[in-house]
């Protein structure tokens, strides 16, 4: 307990206003890892920006992506670059995928796939009332003790397996339809039979998941006649023992170009890169009919476009980042100085504090150049008609947009010119996909570590060169993202980096343990910081034992003065 102001000093104020100079160090400590904190906050927002670009783009496109070799694998199921028109959507919807051949093609419905499906022929009884779901087996006519069973066989991709339902006397229907909905092999092959029952008809009901002519509803062994016999207690229409044999479903027969009696077990395939869901056999099924594929050449110029105004949003923010004003001046605020301002005041100060924070940045910088260079180089090893950027009318726009595509609208050397000239082209050079799926393909054993890095340095030469421009510029991105990984941490961004390549972090974690350059930077401060407190609360103690001491000679000072004082005066 501290008692002051007996020699009539202000030792508190004065106490108060040493340690404000103590403090200034303590001062700078906090604001540096302020900044930190804001830059690595900024870091992360940029890489944020960064994998927005690669899974909106993606998304865009429907291209698929993958963790190694190139980010992306595959166009051939693309299905805005070609469009489909069919001559009769009545008997058939077309769709095109890329790889649908231009053109017009002749198909001939004959038979379309279906499965089976079997019901209660009248209500199913249960005593002398209609069934209902929460009746047992009993009430139906099943007097049998013990555990009783249901056995079908399952086509599993043309081979009959077994599957047993296991029930008793007391299973009610609600839970027979559930055995036979979950049944399955021992291998865990669904029995792949949908049953339900509906108590409003007193009916049930079998279908199977599946159409073609694996689907079947076979069985093979009802003890108890649930199913087969001619009094069967669900009532369903069979002559005998006919679903001993089994029904089967049937699979769709077209002809296509000529080619006869091809056969599906779905009504919805893929044929000659041509989608088709059939919808209904037609009564001549010698009548031919048509689709006609041609490239849709104003999808695929938007598609393309909405990728260069991406790609342009994106490299606007970037530019932004590393020209934005630094503010000098504007430190961040001390928890003082904060009890001193108005709310608006501090958020204002607070904007000036962290602009310019991450101004010609090196990482930001490097990435933005890299991209810009791998949209331009050439790619190698194309077969269409065009290996570089300019040649499809892309371009950059004017020096002052630093590094934005421009789309040329040149009737005869613009991008739809290009697009209607050879589709397969442009996504070649878009979109093809390296040969080479790792760095260490290939490589022969015993290198030295120096060779090694060498030849995966190579590899890693010869897969940009292959690289498809999005694929390039993907991979591009992901290289800058990993290093501001390793700068600025991961944020709460990580499962976003997932997404855009599942294996992007393992090198962060592996190598550095998941703590970033800045993360170790506020660690160090905090150790400072820490250092500095005990400091700070040590110099205090030591002025006020000084002061104290100050004070209580003076008070004894003043006591004998008061004292001689008195004296003087009595004499």
């Amino acid at each position: 307990m501290r008692i002051t102001g007996m020699s009539g000093m202000d030792t508190e104020g004065m106490v108060n206003d040493l340690m404000k100079a103590e403090r200034m160090k303590m001062d700078k400590y906090y604001q540096s890892k302020q900044t930190s904190t804001w830059r690595q906050e900024q870091y992360n927002d940029v890489n944020k920006d960064f994998a927005n670009f690669i899974l909106d783009v993606s998304k865009e496109f429907g291209v698929t992506r993958r963790s190694y070799g190139s980010m992306i694998q595959s166009t051939d199921s693309l299905s805005w670059v070609k469009k489909a028109v069919s001559s009769d959507e009545n008997i058939f919807i077309a769709k095109a995928t890329a790889k649908g051949a231009s053109g017009t093609h002749k198909i001939k419905v004959k038979q379309l796939a279906d499965g089976v499906s079997v019901a209660s022929a009248s209500e199913v009884k249960a005593g002398a009332d209609k069934a209902e779901s929460t009746d047992t087996l009993e009430n139906l006519g099943v007097t049998a003790t013990g555990d009783l069973t249901l056995k079908f066989k399952a086509n599993i991709d043309g081979t009959e397996k077994d599957v047993t339902v296991t029930y008793t006397k007391e299973t009610t229907i609600k839970e027979l339809v559930d055995k036979i909905n979950s049944a399955q092999t021992t291998d865990e092959d669904e029995l792949g039979i949908q049953a339900s029952f509906d108590s409003g008809s007193g009916r049930l009901f079998l279908s199977t998941k599946e159409t073609g002519k694996n689907a079947q509803i076979k069985v093979t062994e009802d003890a108890q006649n649930l199913l087969i016999g001619a009094d069967n207690k669900f009532k369903i229409p069979v002559s005998g023992n006919e679903y001993l044999g089994g029904k089967t479903g049937q699979a769709a027969i077209i002809d296509f170009d000529g080619a006869e009696n091809i056969e599906y077990d779905s009504n919805q395939f893929t044929i000659n890169g041509i989608q088709l869901d059939l919808k209904s056999k037609p009564t001549d099924t010698n009548k031919e009919f048509t689709v006609r594929i041609d490239t849709d050449v104003d999808a695929v110029y938007d598609k393309i476009k909405v990728f260069v105004e991406k790609y342009n949003e994106m490299v606007d923010k970037m530019n932004k980042k590393v020209v934005e004003k630094r503010y000098r001046d504007f430190q961040p605020l001390t928890a003082e100085q904060k009890k001193e301002m108005k709310e608006e005041d501090i958020k204002l100060w607070e904007q000036k504090a962290k602009s310019g924070l991450l101004k010609n940045d090196e990482l930001i910088n490097r990435s933005l150049e890299k991209m810009r260079s791998g949209l331009y180089e050439n790619v190698s090893d194309v077969t269409g008609g065009f290996s570089q950027l300019t040649q499809i009318g892309i371009t950059t726009g004017e020096w002052k947009d630093r590094g934005k595509l421009k789309i040329s609208d040149d009737i005869e050397h613009g991008l739809k010119a290009a697009i209607q000239k050879d589709v397969n082209g442009v996504l070649e050079l878009l979109f093809k996909p390296s040969s080479i799926k790792n760095e260490t393909e290939g490589m022969p054993g015993g290198l030295t570590d120096q060779e090694k890095e060498e030849y995966k340095a190579n590899q890693r030469k010869k897969m940009r060169e292959q690289s498809g421009l999005i694929n390039r510029l993907f991979d591009d991105v992901v290289i800058g993202m990993k290093e501001i990984v390793d700068k600025s941490g991961t944020g709460d961004n990580a499962s976003l980096y997932r997404d855009v390549k599942q294996n992007i972090l393992i090198d962060f974690v592996t190598k550095s343990g998941a703590k970033s350059i800045l993360d170790n930077d506020i660690l160090d401060i905090e150790k400072k910081i820490k250092v500095e407190e005990k400091r700070l609360t040590s110099k205090e103690e030591s002025y006020w034992r000084k002061f104290s001491a100050m004070e209580k000679a003076l008070s004894q000072l003043q006591s004998q003065s008061s004292w001689l004082a008195g004296q003087l005066g009595s004499m």
